[in-house]
C-alpha cells in the first residue's frame, strides 16, 4: 500500500535521476503530443476528402438525373414525331404539357439543321436561327441526346446581348437529332442550372460544408459553380495543368495540391452517360483551422504535462489511450453517420413518387422533396395540412376511404386530380399504407403518389389517334385490307367490301382460302410467301373476277406490317383497278403506231417527185453554165431541194425509230473505234474550218452493246453541230471513259455560241433549235431528237451543259457491255 509514495521518495532523493527522468518524460510526452497532432491532421484530411467524395458523386447523380429527364422527354418528342405528322401548333403543345411536368426546363424547342427554330415553347424564339457549331462541334448523326454549351435562355439572342439586356438567365440545352424519312430535325431543352444547385444547396445545408461545387464539361468550360468559399478558380480547365486528371479517369481525389496558387482538396465523379464532370473542392486552410481548433485540448494538455510532468504522467497516458479509443469510435460514427447519409440521399433523388407520411386523421407529417416539382411550392409548406383539402372537391370522398381505421390493414390505392403549380391539372395515383403498432393499433399511414397526367393524355391521344386511323381507312376509295401471317383477314374497309362483294362480317376471321376460287387463293398466298421471305413490299398486276361476272386488271400492293420488335405481323394490302388505265395505254400505242405509218408513207412519197426537182436542177446548172443568172436560179432550186431531203430522210429515220420499220442490230463493239471512224469521216470538215480535234479516249477498251450505224449516227449529228458552231481555228474535244464497271461516258466539247440555260432540255425535242444557233443556215431541229431516241433504245442517255469558258458540252452515257448482256433486237 506504502510501496509507491516509498518509491516516489526515493526517486526524488536522487535529483540527477529526476531530471534525466523528468526531461526522458518530457521527451516522451512531446513526441506523443506530436504524433496525436498529424493523426488528427490526416484522420481531418480523410474524412473531408470523403465528404468532398461523396458531396461529388451526390452532385454528379443529381444532374444525370436532371438530363436523364429532359433526355426522356426528347425521346417522347422525336417518337411522337416517328409516329404522327404534327403541326407545328400541336407540336408545340405536346412541349408545352411536358414543360408543365418539368420546371427545371427553361424551354424546348424544335430546329432543323441550319439552325432556324421551327417550333418553341417561347413564342418569340419561332422562326429564330441559332448558331449550332456554338452550342456543339458533335456531328448530329446518331440519334442520341448530347449536351451543349452554356448558353443564353431567349433564342432571339442567338448567343448574343439581346438589346436592352434582356436575353434571360443562361441554360444548358440538350440537343437530340431526329431521323425523319424527309430528313434530320433537332430537338433541343433548355435545362435551368439553378433547378440543380437548388437542389444540391439543400444537401450542402444538410451536411454542413462549406465546399464549393463545380460542374465541368470536357471541352473545359463550367456552367454551374457555387459555394462560399474561393477553392475553385474560373477559366478553361483543359489549359491548367492540374485539372487534365479530371478528363481521363472516371473519378478519385486529391490534395493537398496547389491549383491556381491555393492549397485545395478536392474529389471528381465524372458521368458514365454525358461529357462532364462533377467536382467538389476545399480550401485546405479551412481543414487546418479546423484541425488547430481540435488541438487546443490537446497542447494546453501538453503545457500542464510539461509543468507536471511527475504527477500526472500516468494520467496523462491513460487519458491518451482513452482519447484514441474515443476517437476511433467517433470516427466510426461519423463514417457510419456518412453512410447513412449518402444511402438516404440516393434513395429519395432516384425516386420520382411523391412520398408522404400522415397521421390517423390524414394530415402531413412528411412530404419528399417531389412535392415542389408538383406544386411548386416548398415541402415544408404542406406539412400540418389534411391532404384531402389539397385534391379538386369531387375526389375528397376518395381520399376519406383511404384514411378510413375500419379499413383494410394492406395497401388502399386511389385515384384523384389535384391543382399543381400554375394552375395546371395533375392526375395522380394514391397508395397508402397503414402503420400500426405491437397491438394492432394504427398510429399513421405512408404512402406515395405518382403523377400519371401524362400517361393519361397519352392514352387519350392514342385513342384519338386509332380512331382517327379508322375513319382514314373507312374513306379511302381504294380497296383496303389487312391480314395477319395466317393469312386471315383482321381489317376490311367499305371499297373493300364493295370491290369483292364480301360482307365485312363474312370477312372478318377467315382466310382467303375460304372466300376466292382455289386457284386465285393459291397465288394470293405465294405472293405473301414472297413478301415474307425476300422483302417488305411487294406489287403486282393480277386479273379478277368480280361477282358480277366482270374482269378486271388490278394493281396490288402488298407491304408488310412488323411489330416494335421486328417481327412480321401482317399484311397491309391494297387494291388499284387499273383497267381503264390499260385501255387509255393501248389506244396511245396504237395512235402513235398510226402516226408513224402515216409519216413514213407521207416521206417515201415526197422522196420521188424531189429525186425529179434535183436531177432537173443539176442538168439546168450545167445546160446554163453560160448564163449566169440561170445558174443561180437553179442553184437555190437544188439547195432548197436538198435541205427538202434532207427533213424527209430526218423524217423517215424518226418514223423507223418509233415504230418496228427501222430494226436495231446490237453488237459488241469498242465504241473508241466508232468514234474515230466518225472523225476520220469528218475531217475534211475539220480541216475547212481550221479545227482542232483533241481526242482522249484512255487506253482501256470501252466495250458496249450498240448498233454501230446508229450509234456513228448520234456521234455525226453531235459533232456536225459543233463543227456547224465553232469559230474558225477554235478546237473541239471528244473524251471518253469508264466511271465505273456499268457506265460509259462519252463528252463531245465545242467553244462555239453555247446553249441559253433555259434551252439545254428543249432543244432535244422535234424541230426545235437554240436561239443562238438559229441563223437561217439550214438544219431541220430533228438530228438532236434523233440521238435522244437512239440513246433512248440504247439504254442510254444525252444531255446538254455549258462549259465555264464558253461553249456548249454534249454528254453522252451507254450502259457497258459488263452491265447488260442482252438489249432488244428492235425497239418497241
Amino acid at each position: 500500500m506504502h510501496t509507491p509514495l516509498i518509491s516516489l521518495w526515493a526517486l526524488l532523493l536522487n535529483r540527477r535521476r529526476v531530471l534525466w527522468g523528468g526531461l526522458a518524460l518530457t521527451l516522451l510526452i512531446l513526441l506523443t503530443a506530436i504524433t496525436m497532432m498529424w493523426r488528427e491532421l490526416r484522420d481531418m484530411r480523410q474524412r473531408d476528402l470523403q465528404r468532398l467524395e461523396l458531396l461529388a458523386s451526390v452532385f454528379e447523380l443529381q444532374a444525370t438525373q436532371l438530363f436523364d429527364r429532359g433526355a426522356q422527354a426528347l425521346d417522347v418528342q422525336a417518337k411522337a414525331l416517328a409516329r404522327n405528322a404534327f403541326t407545328v401548333a400541336q407540336f408545340q403543345a405536346l412541349q408545352h404539357n411536358q414543360l408543365q411536368g418539368m420546371p427545371f426546363v427553361y424551354g424546348m424547342a424544335l430546329l432543323d439543321l441550319q439552325g432556324k427554330v421551327i417550333a418553341s415553347t417561347r413564342d418569340a424564339d419561332r422562326g429564330t436561327r441559332i448558331n449550332l457549331q456554338r452550342l456543339t462541334s458533335q456531328p448530329f448523326t446518331q440519334e442520341h441526346v448530347t449536351i451543349g454549351r452554356l448558353m443564353p435562355a431567349n433564342l432571339t439572342a442567338n448567343g448574343a446581348p439581346a438589346p436592352g439586356g434582356t436575353q434571360g438567365p443562361d441554360v444548358i440545352p440538350l440537343l437530340r437529332p431526329v431521323h425523319l424519312t424527309d430528313g434530320t430535325l433537332l430537338l433541343m431543352a433548355l435545362i435551368a442550372p439553378q433547378a440543380l444547385m437548388d437542389n444540391h444547396g439543400k444537401l450542402l445545408d444538410i451536411v454542413g460544408t462549406d465546399a464549393r461545387m463545380q460542374l465541368v464539361f470536357d471541352d473545359g468550360s463550367l456552367p454551374i459553380q457555387y459555394g462560399d468559399n474561393q477553392a475553385a478558380s474560373d477559366g478553361d480547365w483543359k489549359n491548367q495543368p492540374e485539372r487534365p486528371r479530371f478528363f481521363a479517369a472516371h473519378q478519385g481525389t486529391y490534395g493537398p495540391t496547389t491549383i491556381a496558387g491555393k492549397r485545395v482538396l478536392g474529389s471528381w465523379h465524372r458521368s458514365n452517360a454525358y461529357a462532364f464532370t462533377s467536382v467538389a473542392e476545399q480550401l485546405y486552410s479551412i481543414t487546418s483551422e479546423r484541425w488547430l481548433n481540435t488541438l487546443r485540448g490537446p497542447l494546453l494538455f501538453m503545457a500542464t504535462a510539461v509543468l507536471l510532468i511527475a504527477l500526472i504522467t500516468g494520467i496523462a497516458l491513460r487519458s491518451a489511450r482513452a482519447r484514441d479509443a474515443a476517437q476511433r469510435e467517433r470516427d466510426a460514427a461519423q463514417n457510419e453517420i456518412v453512410r447513412r447519409e449518402r444511402e438516404l440521399s440516393v434513395l429519395l433523388k432516384n425516386v420520382q413518387e411523391l412520398i408522404f407520411r400522415t397521421d390517423t386523421e390524414g394530415k402531413l407529417r412528411f412530404v419528399s422533396h417531389h412535392w415542389q416539382a408538383l406544386t411548386g411550392e416548398k415541402p415544408d409548406t404542406a406539412l400540418g395540412k389534411y391532404l384531402r383539402n389539397l385534391v379538386l372537391p369531387d375526389c375528397r370522398e376518395r381520399i376519406g376511404t383511404l384514411f378510413n381505421p375500419q379499413g383494410p390493414q394492406g395497401l388502399r390505392t386511389t385515384q384523384v386530380h389535384m391543382q399543381g403549380m400554375g394552375g395546371s391539372l395533375h392526375m395522380l395515383d394514391i397508395s397508402v399504407m397503414p402503420l400500426t403498432d405491437s397491438d394492432g393499433r394504427v398510429r399513421g399511414y405512408v404512402g406515395s403518389a405518382v403523377d400519371i397526367t401524362e400517361l393519361h393524355q397519352t392514352q387519350q391521344k392514342l385513342q384519338e389517334n386509332l380512331a382517327f386511323t379508322v375513319r382514314l381507312v373507312e374513306s379511302t376509295p381504294l380497296p383496303l385490307c389487312m391480314t395477319d401471317m395466317q393469312g386471315r383477314f383482321v381489317v376490311v374497309n367499305q371499297a373493300w367490301e364493295k370491290f369483292m362483294g364480301i360482307a365485312r362480317s363474312q370477312a372478318l376471321g377467315r382466310a382467303n382460302r375460304d372466300l376466292l376460287p382455289a386457284p386465285e387463293a393459291q397465288a394470293y398466298d405465294a405472293h405473301n410467301d414472297q413478301l415474307a421471305n425476300e422483302s417488305d413490299t411487294l406489287r403486282y398486276e393480277e386479273r379478277l373476277q368480280r361477282p358480277d361476272g366482270s374482269v378486271r386488271d388490278v394493281l396490288i400492293t402488298k407491304v408488310l406490317v412488323r411489330n416494335t420488335e421486328g417481327k412480321p405481323q401482317g399484311i397491309l394490302i391494297n387494291k388499284n383497278d387499273i383497267t381503264d388505265y390499260l385501255a387509255a395505254r393501248d389506244q396511245a400505242h396504237e395512235a402513235s403506231r398510226i402516226k408513224s405509218e402515216f409519216v413514213a408513207n407521207i416521206s417515201h412519197e415526197l422522196r420521188t417527185p424531189l429525186q425529179s426537182i434535183l436531177g432537173f436542177s443539176e442538168l439546168g446548172m450545167l445546160r446554163a453554165r453560160q448564163h449566169e443568172r440561170f445558174v443561180s436560179m437553179f442553184s437555190d432550186i437544188h439547195g432548197a431541194g436538198q435541205r427538202m431531203l434532207e427533213l424527209v430522210n430526218d423524217l423517215l429515220d424518226i418514223s423507223k425509230i418509233e415504230s418496228t420499220v427501222g430494226a436495231f442490230h446490237f453488237e459488241r463493239n469498242d465504241v473508241r473505234d466508232l468514234v474515230q471512224d466518225v472523225v476520220a469521216e469528218l475531217q475534211m470538215l475539220f480541216d475547212r474550218k481550221g479545227l482542232a480535234i483533241e481526242l482522249e479516249l484512255g487506253r482501256a477498251p470501252l466495250v458496249s452493246k450498240v448498233d454501230p450505224t446508229r450509234f456513228s449516227q448520234v456521234v455525226r449529228n453531235v459533232l456536225s453541230n459543233a463543227i456547224k458552231f465553232s469559230p474558225q481555228g477554235s478546237a473541239i474535244d471528244i473524251s471518253a471513259s469508264a466511271p465505273d464497271e456499268e457506265t460509259i461516258q462519252i463528252q463531245i466539247r465545242d467553244h462555239g455560241p453555247g446553249i441559253p440555260p433555259q434551252e439545254l432540255e428543249t432543244i432535244f425535242d422535234a424541230f426545235v433549235q437554240s436561239s443562238k444557233t438559229r441563223d437561217g443556215s439550214g438544219g431541220t431541229g430533228l438530228g438532236l431528237a434523233i440521238c435522244r431516241k437512239i440513246l433512248t433504245a440504247h439504254g442510254g442517255q444525252i444531255h446538254a451543259t455549258n462549259a465555264q469558258d464558253g461553249g456548249s458540252i454534249f454528254h453522252i452515257t451507254l450502259p457497258s457491255a459488263n452491265y447488260t448482256d442482252t438489249m432488244p433486237g428492235a425497239l418497241l
